[in-house]
């Protein structure tokens, strides 16, 4: 059986880049260029729609305590302006709710498709590929590339890359309107958004080298369970099942282990963005009541900050799970694109030219297989085993 240790940690000089790993999934994106541009022009109306529920609600405030209100409500009572503001909130949430519903499916059935083709790429692949390879990689391994891996990879479109245009965006169009209403609580919150940006770039880092550990120690764990179980034969006879269950156990606990870090990460991630959304509503509230005494805020706006506030940090933490997805998915593409690598050694034969004779065996395979090809004489047995092994007609010499 093969021996199985431990992965050697991948140094980030030695892994490709993710924007070159980007380019080898963007064949496959264009394939449905349509469904991907159709979600992400859905995403404007979302964010417009996501950016007026704190104005409404504001507005809502304002009208109840006669401040200043926008044009629309102007010389009305507060039963007809309520009334307006609630068919208008129910309707950025009927256009919200029927939007993200059909951009969900739409990016879901991209993700699936995507995995389809790489998965039906990676097995020509693998089946193309020469007996040595099968003979120093473990089948467990392979079945962690054709399987988890490229479910993984899926993810990357589905729930991963487009989510992340489509917070962006939302973040753009709440700061934009932030700042046309009140550039002072606006540029509070976007000072906030600077510490929490860094310390999420260095916690997804941590977390892409723990994931990255953790599926290599997955694919030792399955490498090591598939050769147990095929060379069962083997393991009793020399008597290596105390020895074996040591072993794998020794695997399982390092598996364990890495992934309790990348769960690490991934929860300090969600705290961290937890605290930084509670400090903004409280600064907000601070500056907010300052510019409220001193008459240059209303106390309908300061609401609609309040919400803004929640409503900024709500994209950023969908942002980092996602983020996370994505980098789960660049790990698994990495493996994948290391075996989409592997060079195809055994290829069918190539033709010389146009209109040129088609080269129906090399030199080496013909001199080993007949000796006497040097003097041009061929006999009938040899002739045949020449044609078995070269794939080739022996009545019209082309190949078959």
């Amino acid at each position: 059986m093969t021996s199985v240790s431990p992965p050697r940690p991948v140094s980030q000089s030695s892994r490709s880049t993710d924007l070159r790993l980007f380019r080898i999934l963007l064949p496959y994106a264009k394939r449905h260029i349509r469904l991907l541009l159709i979600a992400l022009l859905l995403l404007i109306p979302l964010a417009l729609a996501g950016a007026m529920q704190p104005i409404i609600i504001g507005q809502a405030v304002a009208l109840a305590k006669q401040e200043p209100v926008m044009g629309f409500l102007q010389g009305r009572s507060l039963v007809e302006g309520a009334q307006l503001l609630i068919w208008l909130l129910v309707l950025t949430l009927v256009v919200q709710l029927a939007l993200s519903g059909v951009q969900g499916y739409l990016i879901q059935k991209v993700g699936q498709r995507i995995t389809a083709d790489i998965r039906n790429d990676l097995f020509y692949h693998v089946t193309s590929l020469a007996t040595r390879f099968f003979d120093r990689t473990p089948v467990g391994r392979l079945i962690t590339r054709l399987t988890s891996d490229v479910d993984a990879l899926g993810d990357v479109f589905s729930t991963g890359a487009i989510g992340v245009i489509g917070d962006l965006l939302t973040m753009l169009v709440i700061i934009v309107v932030m700042f046309s209403l009140q550039w002072q609580l606006a540029l509070l919150l976007l000072v906030l958004l600077l510490p929490v940006t860094g310390l999420i770039i260095y916690f997804q880092q941590q977390y892409r080298a723990a994931n990255y550990r953790s599926r290599e120690e997955l694919s030792t764990l399955n490498s090591t369970l598939q050769e147990n179980i095929v060379g069962i034969n083997v393991v009793q006879l020399f008597r290596r099942e105390r020895f074996n269950s040591e072993l794998f156990r020794q695997i399982n606990l390092r598996y364990i282990k890495e992934v309790d870090r990348t769960i690490f990460f991934d929860s300090a991630v969600s705290a961290t963005l937890e605290w930084i959304a509670l400090a903004a509503i409280a600064g907000v509230l601070w500056l907010g009541s300052l510019l409220v005494q001193g008459e240059a805020l209303e106390f309908g706006l300061l609401t609609s900050f309040i919400l803004f506030a929640q409503r900024l940090f709500d994209p950023l933490r969908q942002f980092a799970e996602r983020f996370t997805a994505i980098q789960a998915g660049l790990t698994a593409l990495e493996r994948v694109s290391d075996i989409l690598s592997e060079p195809i050694e055994i290829r069918d034969p190539e033709r010389v030219g146009e209109g040129g004779a088609e080269r129906s065996w090399d030199s080496k395979t013909t001199s080993s297989v007949i000796g006497t090809e040097a003097s041009g004489r061929h006999t009938a047995s040899n002739r045949q085993i020449l044609c078995m092994t070269t794939a080739v007609s022996p009545n019209s010499g082309s190949r078959i």
